[in-house]
Formats: C-alpha cells, sequence, structure tokens
C-alpha cells in the first residue's frame, strides 16, 4: 500500500467514525493541557532516579489523577501516587507479582503487602528506597523488547548534551520536562490492514525537530515480512489521524501540548520509521513529501536506524 493509498483509506475511516472519536478527543486534549500545571507541581515533589522513567497516561493527565507509572525499560514496575502533599510508592498485586517473576526480573526483592493487599510506602521510606536500589543495578530486563527499546531510544533522544549524544537537534514530546506518554488514536493498524477502533493504537514516538513535529513508529527487528514499507504505512496511519484531529476543536490543544507554536511549520510533519539498521546502507526514504487530500498540511517521510546493542542512532533522513 503506497503513503497516498493510506492516506486515503485512514481518512475515509476516520470521516465515518467522526461523531464517535471527535468530541472525545476534543475532551482529552483540552483537559490534559488545562491539568498540566497541577500535573507538574506534583511532579517536583519527587526525584526521577535515572534509571527509572516517569510516564502517564492521557486518561490520567485529562483527569488530573495524582499518579505517575514508573517504568523500567518500558516495563511498568509501580506508580507514585501524591496523597495529601505526601508522596507514595505503590505496587499493584500484579505488578508486584511480575516484579518478583523471573520471566520479568531475577532478585526482585521481597515486600509486604500493607493496604488492603496493594505494596504502598512512603517513597522516602526503607521499603522504597530498597526498590528504588534494586533497579539502580539495572538488573536485565527480559520480554517485551520492543518496549525496552522503545524507552532506552526515548532516553537517548531526551539528552540534553550533544557531547554524549548519537542525534542531535531532536527531543520527545514529554509533559513537562520528562513525563514519558503515548498519544492514543482510533486506529488499529499494525495488522494486514488499517481498521477503526475505539481503543487503537498509539504513536510509539513523538518528538520535535527545528519546529517540527516528529511521529515516529518503532520496530525492534528488521525483517522482511514487517519491513520499512509496512512500517511506514502504519505511521502515515497514524499521522493522518493527526491531521484530521488538526482539523477539529482540538488543534490547538494538541500544538500547545506538543510544545509547536510556528503555524507554518505545523504544516509540515515529519514521519519516521525507526528500526535496527540492517547494516546494508539502505536508504528507504529521503523526506519524499506527500499530500494530505482536504488540508493545508503534507508529510515528509524518512527513516531512522538505530544499533540494538548500543541504543544508539546510526544514520536517518532527518
Amino acid at each position: 500500500m503506497t503513503p497516498s493509498e493510506t492516506i486515503q483509506i485512514t481518512q475515509e475511516i476516520l470521516s465515518d467514525h467522526q461523531d464517535e472519536w471527535e468530541h472525545r478527543f476534543v475532551s482529552y486534549l483540552k483537559c490534559t493541557t488545562q491539568n498540566i500545571p497541577e500535573i507538574l507541581k506534583r511532579r517536583s515533589k519527587f526525584h526521577k532516579w535515572s534509571n527509572l522513567s516517569v510516564y502517564s497516561t492521557i486518561g490520567d493527565a485529562k483527569d488530573d489523577k495524582p499518579k505517575f507509572d514508573l517504568r523500567y525499560q518500558g516495563q511498568s514496575v509501580g506508580s507514585i501516587v501524591i496523597e495529601n502533599e505526601k508522596v507514595m510508592l505503590c505496587m499493584s498485586p500484579t505488578q508486584y507479582k511480575n516484579n518478583k517473576d523471573s520471566k520479568y526480573f531475577e532478585g526482585f526483592p521481597d515486600f509486604e503487602p500493607n493496604d488492603e493487599d496493594k505494596y504502598k510506602y512512603k517513597w522516602r521510606g526503607p521499603e522504597a528506597k530498597e526498590f528504588r536500589r534494586y533497579f539502580s543495578t539495572y538488573p536485565e530486563k527480559k520480554r517485551h523488547p520492543e518496549h525496552r527499546f522503545e524507552n532506552l531510544l526515548l532516553q537517548e533522544l531526551s539528552k540534553k548534551s550533544s557531547s554524549n549524544k548519537s542525534f542531535i537537534g531532536i527531543q520527545p514530546i514529554t509533559l513537562g520536562k520528562d513525563i514519558f506518554f503515548q498519544l492514543p488514536t482510533t486506529l488499529s493498524a499494525s495488522g494486514k490492514e488499517i481498521k477503526y477502533s475505539s481503543n487503537g493504537g498509539g504513536i510509539d514516538i513523538l518528538a520535535r525537530r527545528d519546529g517540527h513535529l516528529v511521529i515516529f513508529e518503532l520496530k525492534d527487528e528488521y525483517k522482511p515480512s514487517e519491513g520499512p514499507e509496512k512500517v511506514m504505512s502504519q505511521a502515515v496511519a497514524y499521522a493522518t489521524f493527526i491531521t484530521e484531529l488538526c482539523k477539529t476543536e482540538a488543534a490547538e490543544y494538541f500544538w500547545k501540548l506538543c510544545g509547536l507554536n510556528d503555524t507554518e511549520k505545523r504544516k509540515e510533519i515529519y514521519v519516521s520509521i525507526l528500526m535496527p539498521d540492517p547494516g546494508n546502507g539502505e536508504i528507504p526514504y529521503h523526506g519524499e513529501v506527500i499530500e494530505v487530500p482536504g488540508s493545508d498540511m503534507h508529510l515528509k517521510l524518512h527513516y531512522m536506524f538505530f544499533d540494538k546493542e548500543t541504543i544508539t542512532i546510526t544514520r536517518s533522513s532527518l
């Protein structure tokens, strides 16, 4: 399927279901942007350890929930919850079970549940200290490699110093300075065809480069059955969702969330695959421009390859 065909099919799907998704996403983005000051005030109450990443869902952000997800290499291992100005570390029974499961980690310490079969402790208490100490040893994280690469690449792209950053001039879009999130869509685009889904797939990574929005679709393997063309089709479908979203009242809230103010640069979205470098010098895309019918926006198609061992960017057309 060509990028233009992907755009056409996606636009038809979104048009057929617009009454269902438009109002919902206007609410998501409006409430999230309004709640950011309170979210950041709560975020300032605890220190982030470099080996753990802080995440939020758009659902939690729009509802202003005093909760942050803690992830280690993409795996959700606990939460920070602010209760009456107190910072608490919480693990659900499922999170604790997974942390103790050798299929995920080795040697996670024992904790006793202390709040209705939940694991809740003061962030500055001994239990939370032991929790942080365990992850400070950088234990091997098993399973779900795509989540691991996504998190590690987010950390790589987030680096401020050009001296130790493998690709400069780009930053992930976050809530505040360091709260990662994944923007949901109403599309299921990872299969053989694009489908509408009220709980569709999320955009792997949103980023900023030179004042432009970058949409990345990430894969943890480079294989013939899911090569650059297939991955780009998925990325273009999600980018088309953004272009259609920007025709609604959600547009200004979305751009405010992204921190992108130049109205001319908003019209040009960079769409990039993000895959392991095949090592053959292949250049699948180099900034080809695809117009989006019915709008003044267009997509520029790019690639970015990374090294799976060092988690550094090796080559890119961006």
